[in-house]
């Protein structure tokens, strides 16, 4: 092969079954010269190892020299890269990719970072909930119905709110040259979040804090005050740098018992109270009747019940009990008031599951005793679904303090009429009777009336005198206060209630 002039191709596989000839030397030496300049660039046959391609399946690859010119041209048409962009490719896909990658990692701890502190500036969990606000009203500003437009041009329509379902009543008087009187009174706005109304008479104005709770849409409202002084000397109490506090109770969408407590010496919207910890449960319908330092409610079989606060140990100061009662209506309406000085009795009114009958569970607290009777003047008066609230006054003209007068109030089914029982002397019960001042009650209204501080073995007797006497209704688009004076009512004027 080596002296030979052709050169042979070696078939390496059965595809390939020719050769081909190519020119000798010397042919090649006697050609007329070209000048480089026309000269085209081969092209060279490229083959893939140990491929089985078959002649017409030769690739021929064009030289560097007109692929980069190729590109080029290519390059200033379309902006493709050149060879040396081409091996850069690779480095700025990854550094894109990093880049991505970064972005989505710092997205993803903002989100985390901001959750967290919105945790710790909203406990609570709900952005978007409104903050307690305290507003300054003058006594005697009320708010008015909303005129609103309607089809056609017709004369404007006032929208009236939604029907309170509760109202809380609690107030003491303070004695002394420059005495006066304070009156609490809460209610809960269309959102579910309770508001205080508080008035002082030495100011003459009404103080609003808005939301300073959420509760359970249509709650039952307690609230009750207490004085520190009711404790002197007692270890397992604690009212560090209190006077007077006021506790709101109500229940939340589980039907547990909750606390508010408004010590005045701490912050205006006031903070959660201790009864909440104690996870008491209520019944689904279950009213609410509180003086300090006792609560009525009925548990999840009907049963009345009572929570109250008693320090046998400290920080072991809220406990609970059944009372001796009837079985009572579930959902029955409860009104619990002081019927002696120093409540060595009480009374609690509530409705008997059959026949309705309305009746006190009075307990003794002088000898232990407790009793359950009724009597014609309200028993067999009180329609099944009518609120009820209850008050007292010192009884006049008497040597012995101890004697309160107890006034029984509801609303008769008929008329809207608001009607009144009491006795001012043992045993006896006077009425019912109705009083003009309550003739613009809704039908239904929610009521609550206002009885003065009294408290066991502290020499707390309840203050002579009737600037307390006070009940509170609805009545369209205000909630009414009227006064008593121990023979009759008066219209005082609208609370000025955030609905």
């Amino acid at each position: 092969m080596a002296g030979s002039s052709d050169l042979y191709v070696e078939n390496g596989s059965s595809a390939h079954d020719s050769l081909t000839a190519l020119p000798s030397w010397d042919e090649i030496q006697t050609r007329p010269r070209t000048a480089l300049s026309s000269l085209q660039s081969p092209k060279k046959a490229h083959t893939r190892p140990r491929s089985k391609l078959r002649s017409a399946d030769v690739v021929f690859e064009k030289p560097e020299l007109e692929k980069d010119t190729e590109r080029g041209i290519a390059n200033d048409r379309s902006g493709a890269s050149t060879p040396a962009a081409d091996k850069d490719k690779p480095r700025h896909s990854r550094m894109m990719v990093w880049l991505v990658l970064i972005v989505v990692i710092v997205l993803a701890l903002a989100v985390v970072l901001g959750a967290v502190l919105g945790t710790f500036v909203s406990p609570g969990g709900a952005s978007n909930s409104p903050q307690p606000s305290v507003t300054e009203i003058p006594a005697g500003a009320s708010p008015s119905p909303t005129p609103t437009s309607t089809p056609g041009g017709a004369s404007p329509v006032p929208t009236f709110p939604p029907h309170l379902e509760s109202i809380g009543a609690s107030g003491w008087s303070v004695p002394g040259e420059a005495g006066y009187y304070v009156v609490w009174l809460v209610t809960q706005n269309t959102e579910g979040y309770l508001n205080r109304h508080t008035f002082n008479s030495s100011t003459g104005n009404w103080t609003r804090i808005s939301n300073f709770a959420k509760a359970k849409q249509g709650t039952p409202l307690g609230v009750a005050s207490l004085r520190s002084k009711y404790y002197d000397g007692e270890p397992n109490y604690k009212f560090p740098g209190v006077d007077y506090q006021t506790s709101v109770v109500y229940l939340n969408d589980n039907n547990y018992l909750l606390e508010w407590i408004f010590p005045d010496s701490g912050p205006v919207e006031g903070q959660p109270g201790p009864l909440t910890e104690q996870k008491y449960m209520a019944h689904e319908a279950s009213k609410l009747a509180y003086y300090w330092p006792t609560l009525s409610y009925q548990g999840l079989s009907g049963e009345i019940r009572q929570a109250y606060y008693e320090c046998h140990r400290k920080n072991e100061c809220w406990h609970d009990r059944v009372l001796d009662t009837n079985e009572a209506k579930n959902g029955t309406q409860l009104a619990m008031s002081p019927m002696q000085n120093e409540l060595t009795v009480a009374g609690l009114f509530y409705q008997e599951k059959d026949g309705g009958r309305v009746v006190i569970y009075r307990e003794d607290n002088g000898n232990g005793t407790a009793e359950l009777w009724s009597n014609d003047a309200f028993s067999s008066s009180v329609p099944r679904d009518s609120s009820l609230s209850a008050f007292s006054t010192v009884r006049i003209g008497l040597r012995d303090e101890s004697k309160l007068n107890t006034y029984l109030l509801w609303q008769n089914d008929a008329n809207n009429t608001v009607q009144m029982s009491w006795t001012d002397n043992e045993g006896e019960w006077t009425g019912p009777r109705s009083f003009q001042a309550f003739a613009s009650a809704d039908n239904n209204t929610a009521m609550a009336c206002l009885t003065g501080l009294t408290f066991p073995k502290s020499h707390s007797h309840l203050p002579a005198g009737t600037e307390l006497s006070r009940c509170y209704f609805q009545s369209g688009a205000a909630v009414r206060e009227v006064s008593f004076d121990g023979a009759g009512w008066d219209v005082v004027g609208n609370v000025p209630v955030e609905f």
